[in-house]
């Protein structure tokens, strides 16, 4: 195994399967409101892609059950494998998500995704709130990389790239109510939904 953070990030998410996806299940998380949120602003049987889809539940198999065309990604291939046992109908493919690349790459994504939607399309995600451009950590036993900028860089490369922040703010992990041996013990993470700007030609 290489000692990139994407390869690190892909072989924790490799070997937690079953882990993971019990705690999906059982996590209290902001992401079910903020998918609702997100379907609240499309049209029916919209087009949607998943950023970092995990097993496929809760928020997959939520847009599925919507109507929606969903493809979805996650860097492991393990958990794209118990993405599609539970949820064939959607197309799936793996990398991965925000606060697991190296922050000098996060502008690039971002913007690399303004440019997959379409104007108006709608985006919600998490992001890290911690100033840290490199956090090597454990995760359930294996090694873990994450990266971020803090709160009001984010929201400034946010309008820089062309996003309408729609919607912002930071939340404790489990309403700050997880036990100490919980892997988002004491996390945090900025919560955002932004829109790319219609074009006005």
């Amino acid at each position: 195994m290489s000692d990139t953070p994407e390869s690190i990030v892909e072989y924790a998410y490799d070997n937690i399967t079953e882990w993971y996806l019990q705690w999906v299940e059982s996590q209290k998380s902001p992401r079910q409101r903020y998918t609702k949120i997100v379907l609240g602003k499309l049209q029916p049987s919209p087009s949607i892609l998943e950023l970092g889809c995990g097993p496929g539940i809760p928020i997959l198999k939520m847009f599925l059950d919507h109507g929606a065309q969903v493809t979805a990604n996650d860097i492991s291939t393990k958990q794209i494998e118990i993405a599609k046992a539970r949820c064939p109908a959607a197309k799936l493919f793996s990398f991965y998500t925000l606060f697991h690349l190296p922050r000098s790459k996060l502008k690039a994504m971002l913007s690399r995704i303004h440019r997959w939607l379409k104007p108006g399309g709608v985006f919600a995600f998490n992001l890290a709130t911690i100033d840290e451009e490199e956090i090597h950590g454990e995760f359930l036993g294996y090694g873990m990389f994450w990266s971020s900028y803090g709160v009001d860089e984010n929201r400034a490369m946010l309008t820089d790239i062309g996003f309408d922040v729609l919607q912002a703010e930071v939340l404790h992990a489990g309403d700050g109510n997880l036990e100490e041996g919980d892997p988002d013990f004491d996390a945090e993470f900025m919560w955002v939904v932004a829109r790319k700007k219609e074009s006005h030609t």
